[in-house]
């Protein structure tokens, strides 16, 4: 579980520093907003999903791990998304 943690703490920070420049935007919560939300909402989301999710639909080992590390960093973008059309 620290692993998969940590491959989405990673993820996400590279996602909120990385996707405003491919948005073209402005970042409207600055810096720290734009890396701070969407790492918090990944690792929440991935924790639920490796936890409680996959298990309950009889995924293991290496599919769930891999695809709750990349549904987490996805969710983590479009959390990004979010918050930019809700500040416009």
């Amino acid at each position: 579980m620290f692993l998969l943690i940590m491959i989405v703490l990673v993820g996400s920070i590279l996602v909120g520093w990385l996707v405003p420049m491919a948005f073209k935007s402005e970042r409207p919560y600055g810096l720290v907003g734009d890396i701070l939300v969407p790492t918090i909402v990944g690792i929440g989301y991935t924790y639920l999903i490796y936890g409680f999710v996959a298990p309950m639909v009889g995924l293991g080992g290496w599919l769930a791990f891999w695809g709750s590390a990349i549904e987490g960093i996805a969710v983590a973008a479009i959390t990004l998304w979010i918050l930019r059309r809700i500040k416009k």
